[in-house]
């Protein structure tokens, strides 16, 4: 996953694959959070869900549009605030911006200037992680992780769900 989200299983993705069966014809992934499992199991069908709405759109986002277009939003949203681990006027501004708009390429590109990349909103659902002055960045590594993931969930079959997963049908299971 590109997201560095809190409680990620990233590191712990082989000991969870070890108790998987072999065929999995539908994986649930009912509180998703970063994805880093629904997006690397193998199963013929994956469904995506998370009570978090900016999490579903974001890979809804990046699932709809072509890896250039997303880097190149990124990309001219970073030039546009003049990004860097230094500019902390940048990031204000632009944190003010997504509070205002809730536009989700301005939530992405917080995450990779915010303290530590992490997302963190108030009680008023405003974004205020703040700034990871000195440590954070959009970098290579990080366009890296987000091509894979890009390419991994345009290759799979992938569905979308923002809901409760109490909402949610399993009776197709």
């Amino acid at each position: 996953s590109p997201l560095n989200y809190t409680g990620g299983k990233y590191k712990i993705l082989t000991q969870i694959f070890e108790i998987f069966p072999d065929k999995i014809r539908t994986f649930v992934d009912l509180f998703a959070g970063g994805f880093n499992v629904g997006i690397n199991v193998n199963a013929d069908k994956i469904i995506c869900n998370d009570q978090i709405t900016y999490l579903i759109e974001l890979y809804e986002y990046l699932a709809e549009n072509s890896i250039d277009d997303v880097i190149f939003s990124i990309k001219k949203r970073i030039d546009e605030f003049e990004l860097t681990r230094q500019n902390v006027d940048g990031y204000n501004a632009l944190r003010d911006r997504y509070n205002d708009s809730k536009n989700i390429v301005d939530f992405f590109v917080l995450t990779f200037y915010a303290f530590n990349h992490q997302i963190r909103f108030n009680n008023s659902q405003k974004f205020n992680t703040p700034f990871g002055k000195e440590r954070s960045s959009y970098n290579s590594s990080i366009e890296k992780n987000l091509i894979n993931f890009c390419r991994a969930l345009k290759s799979k079959n992938i569905v979308f769900y923002n809901k409760d997963f109490l909402g949610l049908d399993f009776s197709e299971l």
